[in-house]
């Protein structure tokens, strides 16, 4: 009768710690999966909740030759500002920012600032920008969102 006991306990912390395993390797392939943060975004940019310009493309980019945790994000249509800068990036929840980048595109390489960068289930984008060259320098925080453009 001991012997079913002590059988019947090891068999149930085995069943124990094999679940313990799959959920623990669950989580890590999870905290491993990167969120696609390059891509084609159409977006509009609002102040406050007025709608101040769009919709508009706006692209996001990576160099992959380069091991870099930053991100180029340009209007490529110059529809709402001229700007190209570079943002630091975690690819791990979608985020991005820069406390303040210069613009690519800029002659007078203007100050950008970019806040509360999201990239939402790979599809969906939201940033809250500010320029340097604005009526009030920095005064004005626009928001822009929107979604990935299919290819």
């Amino acid at each position: 009768m001991k012997k079913i006991i002590y059988l019947l306990g090891f068999l149930a912390l085995g069943i124990i710690v094999s679940c313990e395993k799959e959920v623990e390797s669950a989580a890590a392939a999870d905290a491993t999966k990167l969120v696609n943060v390059t891509g084609q975004w159409e977006v509009t940019a609002y102040n406050d909740s007025t709608l101040i310009s769009g919709p508009f493309k706006v692209i996001t980019l990576k160099n992959p030759s380069a091991e870099s945790d930053s991100i180029t994000i340009q209007d490529t249509e110059v529809k709402f500002w001229e700007f190209q800068i570079k943002a630091f990036v975690d690819e791990k929840n979608g985020t991005f920012q820069t406390e303040l980048s210069n613009c690519e595109v800029s002659e007078e390489a203007i100050g950008i600032k970019i806040s509360n960068g999201k990239i939402f289930n790979s599809d969906s984008i939201y940033f809250e920008i500010q320029f340097e060259d604005d009526e009030t320098p920095y005064g004005n925080t626009y928001q822009l969102k929107g979604h990935r453009i299919k290819e």
